[in-house]
C-alpha cells in the first residue's frame, strides 16, 4: 500500500472543531476538498492494486485452462499411438500438466489473486458510489438554497462530508477483515497441503523401504540339497544335472549346489545301469534358503 494511503487514519477524518468558527466561503471548500481527497487517495490505491491482481489472476486462469486442455488431450493422443513406451510417456506428461494446473489453482487460493481482485473491485466500486452520492447530495443542498450559504449551512454540509469519509473508511475496514479471514484460510489450506504431501512422502518412503528390502531378500542366493537313497547292494555313481549348469558325476548320499538364483529348477539324476535309469525332480530355490529333494535309486 502506498505511503500516502497508509498514513490515512481515523484521526485524519474531518473534525468539526476545525471549521465551526471558520467563514463559510473558507470552510465549505476546505471540507469538500478534504472529503474528496480522502476518498480519492484510498480509491486510487485500490485501482492500482486491482491491476496487479487482475494480471496474476488472468495469467493463472489462462495457464490453468490450457493445462487442462493439454492434460485432457494427452491420454486421447496416447491411445492413437502404437508404441507402448510413447503411450506411457505421453500419458505421464498429461498427468504432470494436470498436476501443475491443480497447483496453480492452489497457489491462486493461497495468495488470493482472483479473490483479491474481486474483493478490491467490489470495495472500490462501493467507494465510488458513496463518493458520487456525496457529490450529488452536496450539489443538491446548495442548489436547493434560495439565497447565499450561511453559517447554519456549514454543519449539514460538514455532516455529508463526514459521512463520506466514514463510509469509505468502513468499506476499507470491511475489506481488510475479509482479507484477514482469507489469509487465515489460505494459510490453513497451505498447512493442510504440506501435511498431506508430507504424509504421502512418508508413505512412499515406507513403501520404497519395503520394496528395497524385498528386492534385497529376493536377490539372496539359495541352494539345492539332494539326498540319494541307494539300494542295499551299495552306493553307486550317478550323473546329476541341474538345468543351466553342467552335469556332474557323483558318488555318495548327499549332493548340494550352492549360490543358486532363487527360481524353479529341473533336477535330473541318471544312473549308470544298462539300461540307464533317469529320475527327474522339480525344485524351487527360495531366496537365501535351501530346496531339499530326495531320490530313491
Amino acid at each position: 500500500m502506498p505511503k500516502d494511503n497508509v498514513t490515512i487514519k481515523d484521526t485524519d477524518l474531518l473534525s468539526w472543531d476545525e471549521y465551526k468558527d471558520a467563514p463559510v466561503d473558507v470552510a465549505l471548500p476546505s471540507i469538500y476538498a478534504h472529503a474528496g481527497n480522502t476518498s480519492w487517495r484510498i480509491r486510487e490505491w485500490y485501482w492500482q492494486s486491482i491491476a496487479s491482481k487482475k494480471r496474476m489472476s488472468l495469467a493463472v486462469r489462462g495457464i490453468t485452462f490450457f493445462g487442462v486442455l493439454i492434460g485432457t488431450a494427452c491420454p486421447i493422443v496416447a491411445g492413437l499411438l502404437s508404441q507402448s513406451d510413447d503411450k506411457f510417456r505421453l500419458a505421464q506428461a498429461g498427468i504432470i500438466v494436470l498436476a501443475v494446473a491443480a497447483m496453480l489453482q492452489v497457489a491462486d487460493r493461497v495468495f488470493g489473486w482472483s479473490t483479491g481482485w474481486l474483493r478490491y473491485v467490489t470495495t472500490v466500486t462501493a467507494m465510488e458510489n458513496s463518493t458520487h452520492k456525496f457529490e450529488l447530495d452536496w450539489a443538491d443542498y446548495i442548489v436547493s438554497k434560495s439565497g447565499a450559504l450561511a453559517d447554519t449551512d456549514k454543519k449539514p454540509l460538514f455532516d455529508l462530508a463526514k459521512q463520506l469519509e466514514e463510509d469509505v473508511f468502513k468499506l476499507r475496514s470491511d475489506e481488510t477483515d475479509k482479507w484477514a479471514a482469507e489469509f487465515v484460510s489460505g494459510t490453513a489450506l497451505l498447512g493442510e497441503l504440506i501435511k498431506s504431501q508430507r504424509d504421502l512422502a512418508e508413505k512412499n518412503a515406507d513403501a520404497a523401504r519395503v520394496d528395497i528390502a524385498a528386492q534385497k531378500a529376493a536377490a539372496k542366493t539359495g541352494a539345492v540339497e539332494l539326498t540319494l537313497t541307494h539300494k542295499p547292494a551299495g552306493i553307486v555313481g550317478v550323473t546329476i544335472e541341474l538345468d543351466g549348469y553342467p552335469a556332474e558325476q557323483f558318488t555318495g548320499t548327499v549332493w548340494s549346489k550352492l549360490g543358486l538364483e532363487p527360481r524353479q529348477y529341473t533336477l535330473t539324476v541318471s544312473t549308470a545301469d544298462v539300461p540307464a535309469h533317469q529320475i527327474i525332480k522339480v525344485v524351487t530355490v527360495p531366496p537365501g534358503g535351501v530346496a531339499a529333494a530326495g531320490v530313491t535309486l
